[in-house]
């Protein structure tokens, strides 16, 4: 049993960590960065054989802090996996060592946008490369073997995170014993492409956006804020959305308590990320097809024979219950151990962050056996 310090239905997290690129990171459209840093954190005690590790992926809004918490203030919000991951936990951590990295595009620590250029002394902003999935896993490959970790248990992940699990799955099929992909797809449907598309045009539309070249600006983009908006909205379900506003207004005012929600939400977010990173991480995902890129999905999961967990949601707007289908058949007729675990709930996309009460034992008994 861990001594690691419990804090109620949590616990007490390292800081973040960090691993040096002096060369920098070469990205796989060519352009490399130096110098880089990626930021990554773990939880948990890697065993003497290191044969325990978990590879746990962020999606878009998330960082490297998967679970746990800094400090012991009570108004601190765990990471975002918390109910998930944790001692006694379906990902447990008196059992597995968990690793989680940012991957390069995200704001949350590794080499972003926003950071100077050694070369002008400014933002690279809208220099920045494009990243892709493969760049996100080339990041979290070069973070396990700077950890001495040569195989993997298990990779996890829901939405993106999904996706980089996936695309694990195809382009290091002998890396890992199982994955487990939630909320997720071999590629974003055209549905999916088109809000982010609109998402997209709504940033690059705000002028105060300037091309990617914005940070001498201290006030969050309207531009990302709307967009953002846009996007939340295909988190939700019809249902959620009946059941929490409905068409109430907010106290005698005519303003609709959707209307404020999206605002607040908008803001929030808007205030913490940044919108090239915001355009360049949707883009990643738009850009990752698994069955173009390598000409159907059998011949994408041609030589990953590890067990497979595919968790889709009925009211998933984002990516509905058949993209999961799509890469379970694909597995099946290649006679890969896969499960797919469809199942009902009312908050659509974000089940996946809310509902543990629903993926807990699904994800515990897939891990345990």
């Amino acid at each position: 049993m861990s001594t690691a310090r419990r804090i109620g239905e949590t616990f007490l997290a390292e800081p973040p960590k960090a691993l040096e690129l002096p060369d920098g990171f070469r990205f796989s459209h060519g352009q490399t960065l130096a110098p880089f840093t990626i930021v990554y954190e773990t939880f948990g005690t890697l065993n003497a054989d290191r044969s325990n590790a978990i590879l746990v992926c962020h999606a878009l809004s998330a960082s490297a802090h998967a679970a746990g918490k800094y400090t012991d203030d009570p108004n601190e919000k765990p990471g975002w996996w918390d109910g998930l991951i944790g001692y006694g936990k379906p990902i447990d951590l008196d059992r597995d060592f968990v690793v989680c990295v940012n991957f390069p595009g995200s704001p949350f620590g590794t080499t972003a946008p926003k950071w100077i250029d050694p070369a002008t002394g400014t933002p690279y902003g809208s220099r920045y490369p494009w990243p892709t999935i493969e760049d996100m896993v080339a990041s979290q490959k070069l973070v396990l073997e700077h950890l001495g970790i040569t195989h993997l248990r298990a990779i996890a992940g829901g939405s993106l995170g999904g996706m980089q699990a996936l695309m694990w799955a195809a382009m290091y099929p002998d890396m890992a014993d199982a994955i487990v992909a939630m909320a997720t797809g071999c590629a974003v449907p055209v549905t999916g492409i088109s809000w982010h598309i609109l998402g997209r045009k709504i940033v690059e539309a705000d002028q105060r956006f300037n091309g990617g070249d914005y940070y001498g600006d201290p006030e969050p983009l309207r531009g990302l804020e709307v967009a953002r908006m846009l996007g939340h909205m295909t988190y939700l379900s019809a249902e959620s959305l009946q059941r929490k506003f409905g068409r109430r207004r907010r106290g005698n005012t005519r303003q609709f308590e959707i209307d404020s929600y999206f605002e607040h939400q908008g803001r929030k977010f808007a205030t913490a990320y940044d919108a090239n990173c915001y355009i360049r991480v949707q883009a990643a995902m738009d850009e990752m097809d698994l069955a173009e890129q390598y000409g159907s999905l059998e011949q994408a999961f041609a030589n990953w024979r590890g067990k497979t967990l595919l968790v889709s949601f009925d009211t998933d707007w984002l990516f509905p219950p058949r993209e999961s289908e799509r890469a379970a058949a694909a597995m099946q007729s290649l006679g890969i151990d896969v499960r797919h675990e469809a199942i009902a709930s009312a908050n659509g996309h974000d089940t996946f962050l809310i509902d543990y009460h629903l993926i807990n034992d699904v994800v515990r008994d897939f891990l345990q056996s």
